[in-house]
């Protein structure tokens, strides 16, 4: 018996090299980044190594006071939303190895379902995600991971005192780094770079109005529970001294320290911010307070946030500008009323974003003279490399919210599927402020907001994840038909879904099968109705293929319910297939 055994392995090294843009230093919303892999200088690369790495910039176009307002990049999938489309093409540009449309929509039906804990905060860290820090809420809120003052983008208010405002100068280049959610980048093979002449990479960045958002605990059409509370004018803990009288001409506000906003560092709002206040009712029915002030606009705007301490509490105090009420306002008997920022309506708000040190990182991995001479050997005796991975189409369709009954076409041809996601985003056009203040856009939770156990919950929670993320629109079932069948033989019910209020059990589980099959760990369900997605799987788990050549796939949606679909959709039907990427001699072609 002998202990060694001979074998091919090969002793290899491996370093990480950063390739610049091959078309400018700096880029904005809408402009393309291209890449060239020079084959020379990277013949071999780990693929699920390799990452984008960029500084990103939020800029606000109207710096002035009244129009400030605390800004971040989507809390979900961070920086990973300024990509709108990405393309792999070989050295030679003469084949597309991998095209992927809707590339940030892809991602955010990945990052919302494969998600824990440790990812979240991984992603924070490495992509500009959001992560919970210490605005938690304390009303009964869902949790929030885009409530955080103290973040990658801007400087955190003061923890004492705060009067200076946060203008652009206090935005702050946020470093990422971004793995490529496509099939090439995604590969755990080594990628064969030297025998397809190098690579070309282009990526297309997205609009700014999908990427850009607010603190939640500072918009009224999100958590407004997660607001801060108004505890009184003065900290008095009685409603005769600390009400504000109607008519008379007020410039404090004391907070309670619900929520954890026990520090103004804390606070999601900031110096030259204007505001407003809002009363919380009940089954969503709030009423905003009539304010009038001497200053800009009809809103207070604030020219201090700080701490006192009163009746030996110490509470956030806002010194603002002069404002009056229409009517007397008795606030700490029964903390109901809120603030909420009306910077974005104020004036004419705009946010942009801006990449500096763009480059793509790749693991370069080297195989030695001797692999490397016996691999071109073969090849020029007619060897052939074929090269799979699991890449992703998106077949888009768009449909009105007058059809309640939809016939989806996917053209689909390829002939070795795995499974199909399919996410109906909301096409409304919307503008930037709407985005920005969730307002007028689709309803994502109607819940009520009265006060249970001491506890508020979600009140009616509005999207500003536009575009990017699932509505479900009050449908009622779906059901694919393909090869001649319908699938499955029952039509899936989404009715409890799509109320917005309970759960469809049968959707659930055709859509964990579907994203198994996709190679996306469904770790969480917490996003099923904030980002609704249909799915089927083709495969017994993650085994398998489908071919989808000449089966005529549609998608049959029905909304015949009580309640009619309110927003028009584009349906980005995306379906997972092993692509084979085949090398033979000089030429390059690919099987989709």
């Amino acid at each position: 018996m002998s202990f060694f055994v001979a074998d091919n392995k090969i002793p290899i090294t491996q370093k990480s090299i950063g390739i610049p843009a091959t078309n400018g230093l700096s880029y904005n919303p809408g402009q393309q980044i291209d890449f060239y892999v020079d084959p020379q200088q990277v013949k071999f690369f780990n693929p699920k190594n390799s990452y984008l790495s960029f500084d990103v910039k939020i800029q606000m176009k109207g710096d002035t006071t009244g129009q400030l307002t605390r800004l971040m990049l989507d809390s979900h999938i961070g920086a990973q939303s300024l990509i709108k489309e990405i393309r792999i093409f070989d050295g030679s540009n003469n084949a597309l190895l991998e095209e992927i449309v809707g590339y940030n929509i892809n991602t955010m039906v990945k990052y919302d379902y494969e998600c824990n804990d440790s990812l979240r905060n991984k992603r924070a860290l490495s992509e500009g995600a959001g992560y919970r820090g210490m605005n938690e809420g304390s009303q009964g809120t869902t949790e929030s991971f885009q409530n955080s003052a103290i973040n990658q983008y801007s400087r955190p208010n003061a923890d004492t005192t705060q009067s200076a405002s946060l203008i652009n100068a206090s935005y702050q280049d946020c470093k990422v780094c971004l793995p490529l959610n496509t099939g090439i980048f995604s590969n755990d093979k080594i990628f064969p770079c030297m025998l397809t002449s190098g690579l070309r990479i282009t990526i297309l960045l997205e609009d700014s109005i999908r990427c850009i958002r607010q603190m939640e605990g500072a918009m009224v059409n999100r958590k407004t529970p997660l607001n801060p509370f108004i505890h009184s004018k003065n900290g008095c803990a009685t409603n005769a001294n600390g009400s504000f009288s109607a008519g008379t001409n007020h410039n404090t506000i004391y907070l309670e320290n619900f929520n954890g906003y026990t520090n103004p560092e804390f606070l999601p709002f900031v110096v030259g911010e204007s505001i407003g206040f809002y009363k919380l009712g009940t089954a969503g029915a709030g009423t905003f307070v009539e304010m009038r002030a001497g200053a800009v606009g009809t809103y207070p705007v604030i020219t201090e946030i700080g701490l006192d301490t009163v009746n030996a509490r110490t509470l956030v105090k806002l010194t603002t500008t002069n404002f009056s009420l229409t009517a007397s306002l008795a606030t700490n008997s029964n903390a109901s009323h809120v603030i909420f920022t009306k910077s974005a309506d104020v004036g004419t708000l705009t946010a942009t974003y801006k990449l500096n040190n763009v480059e793509l990182y790749l693991e370069v991995v080297d195989m030695g003279a001797n692999y490397e001479n016996d691999m071109m050997r073969k090849m020029r005796e007619g060897g052939t490399i074929n090269y799979d991975f699991l890449s992703v189409t998106n077949y888009r369709y768009s449909q009105l919210s007058s059809d309640i009954v939809a016939n989806i076409q996917i053209p689909i041809e390829n002939r070795r599927m795995r499974s199909i996601l399919c996410v109906p985003t909301d096409s409304s056009n919307y503008t930037q402020v709407q985005v920005l203040t969730a307002s007028g856009t689709y309803v994502e939770e109607t819940m009520s907001n009265a006060l249970t156990e001491g506890r508020y919950r979600n009140v009616v929670m509005n999207q500003d994840r536009c575009g990017l993320a699932g509505c479900s629109d009050f449908i009622t079932s779906y059901q694919f038909l393909y090869d001649g069948k319908l699938q499955p033989s029952r039509l899936v019910n989404c009715s409890k879904t799509s109320s917005k209020k309970s759960i469809s059990q049968q959707h659930l589980i055709e859509l964990e099968k579907s994203l198994s099959s996709a190679n996306i760990t469904g770790q969480s369900l917490l996003e099923f109705n904030r980002n609704f997605i249909i799915g089927r799987s083709l495969t017994a788990g993650q085994n398998g293929t489908y071919d989808g050549r000449g089966k005529q796939f549609s998608l049959q949606v029905n909304y015949q319910g009580t309640d009619a679909p309110t927003k028009n959709k584009l349906w980005n039907s995306f379906v997972y297939h092993i692509r084979r990427m085949v090398i033979k001699g000089d030429s390059i072609f690919v099987e989709v």
